[in-house]
């Protein structure tokens, strides 16, 4: 049984991505999702690599204005954490504890740090991390009814 989840939440890039690119499965979900986080419904973090992320894979799909898609996020009632060398040492080690992803790692270290439990991602290699919780995009709306 699905709940509401505790505020603050982490937005992983790939919400930002699938909504920008109308993806197939997850695009409608992830619209949702940004649409909860404009008009303030859910409270939304993330870290400054996600900008990064969102950059990168807009740039790899061939997708125009990058810069101004990245501004749109960044305008967003959204807190955006900045990553330190301290917290890339830190998720390195998450990184090899959970064989996950480096990015992923430094996100988790970024939520863990600071109270943040729950992460909205399509990205499943969020529940190989015991501290959180990860929200899949199709079930959002299932959470927030």
């Amino acid at each position: 049984m699905l709940r509401k989840p505790q505020n603050p939440i982490f937005i992983d890039s790939n919400i930002f991505f699938y909504s920008i690119i109308r993806d197939r499965k997850y695009g409608n979900a992830s619209a949702k999702i940004i649409t909860h986080i404009y008009e303030r419904k859910i409270t939304a973090t993330i870290t400054s690599i996600i900008l990064l992320e969102v950059a990168n894979a807009l740039r790899k799909y061939r997708v125009q204005s990058i810069e101004m898609k990245i501004k749109s996020i960044v305008s967003l009632p959204i807190k955006i954490f900045d990553v330190n060398t301290v917290t890339i040492r830190e998720a390195i080690k998450l990184s090899e504890q959970y064989k996950i992803s480096p990015y992923d790692a430094t996100h988790a270290v970024i939520c863990i740090r600071n109270g943040i439990n729950t992460v909205i991602s399509a990205d499943k290699e969020f529940d190989k991390i015991k501290e959180l919780e990860r929200i899949d995009p199709l079930d959002f709306e299932h959470v927030f009814v």
